[in-house]
């Protein structure tokens, strides 16, 4: 599914062009590669390009991209990195010592609202950040997806938390602290073609994190809630509050309103630096530069996650490693 916008974002960009499709299953390749007009189709162990966009299942992630670099391949990966981040790590070292470049999703932050409310943070029409919430609430990929088991293999931080994490920390800065709460309600679910399953995994993830500069960060990611009127991302300054869009797409109207105004006005959209705004702008970012959806970016998200999961069972805050970039946004 991720493929198709993959696709059509990129075959619109004059950057970058789509020379191989591979899949394990080479009739469906041959079937996208035709839609897309795609020239070559391959098996995975065949390919031959400048960059590999690994869109497979997450726990073939890492396996793919390291053949990919082994063969002097720059990657760029669909979220997450890996399963775990010491796996990350291994990617980013073995991508390093090949010179190879490595970028991952999500890429929904170098969009018009994020790049809007980044412009305006750094304006100070906020002033001071000081605290922000973030909730991604849903009954479940159920709803949409016909075989929604891998995803709950995730769990909703892992899955849809990339999206919400990566606008806060390059809005916020990186995590430096973490504490966790989960739970997990009806383990069965049923597809849409009436079939039942059982899920195991922690559906309801309730985190308060706290960033390097101080800012107090409330994250709830859930496939347990039925409905909800809470905004997805709602930033707090000493002198303004700033609402933006759901962060797992790239369109939306970011919402200000300052000390002393009555109502909520709009932000003016800024265009991102690309011809084409859509899943498949980190690809363009990793080729182009500046190489902010980086590995290093999917890296800081799992030592976050997984921070956030430690807590969770032990009852006690987490410290992130400090891996970031010095000056990095």
């Amino acid at each position: 599914m991720v493929a198709e916008e993959y696709a059509q974002t990129l075959r619109s960009s004059r950057a970058i062009n789509l020379v191989t499709c591979a899949d394990i299953d080479v009739a469906r390749a041959r079937a996208f590669a035709r839609r897309y007009s795609i020239p070559r189709v391959v098996s995975p162990g065949q390919l031959d390009a400048d960059v590999v966009i690994v869109l497979t299942p997450p726990e073939h992630h890492a396996d793919v991209a390291r053949s990919a670099i082994e063969a002097g391949m720059s990657v760029y990966l669909e979220k997450p990195l890996a399963r775990t981040a010491s796996e990350a790590e291994s990617l980013l070292a073995l991508a390093d010592r090949r010179g190879v470049l490595i970028g991952a999703a999500p890429d929904t932050f170098l969009a018009p609202p994020i790049q809007a409310a980044a412009e305006a943070i750094t304006a100070g029409l906020i002033g001071e950040p000081i605290a922000a919430t973030a909730a991604l609430l849903s009954p479940g990929p159920e709803r949409w997806h016909p075989r929604p088991e891998p995803i709950y293999d995730l769990g909703p931080l892992l899955d849809m938390g990339p999206y919400y994490l990566t606008a806060l920390i390059h809005l916020l800065g990186p995590i430096a602290t973490v504490h966790g709460a989960i739970c997990g309600s009806r383990p069965r679910r049923t597809r849409p073609s009436g079939a039942e399953f059982t899920t195991t995994t922690a559906t309801h993830v309730e985190a308060l994190l706290e960033t390097a500069a101080g800012v107090s960060i409330t994250l709830t990611t859930s496939f347990d809630t039925q409905a909800t009127t809470r905004p997805h991302l709602e930033i707090y300054g000493t002198d303004g509050t700033l609402v933006l869009p759901d962060p797992n797409f790239h369109e939306g109207t970011v919402r200000i309103r300052r000390q002393g105004e009555n109502d909520w006005s709009a932000l003016t959209p800024k265009m991102p630096g690309f011809e084409v705004v859509g899943r498949g702008m980190g690809v363009l970012d990793l080729i182009n530069g500046p190489r902010r959806a980086s590995g290093e970016t999917a890296l800081h998200l799992l030592h976050v996650i997984e921070a956030v999961q430690r807590t969770s069972v032990s009852n006690s805050g987490s410290a992130v490693p400090a891996i970031w970039r010095a000056g990095q946004r």
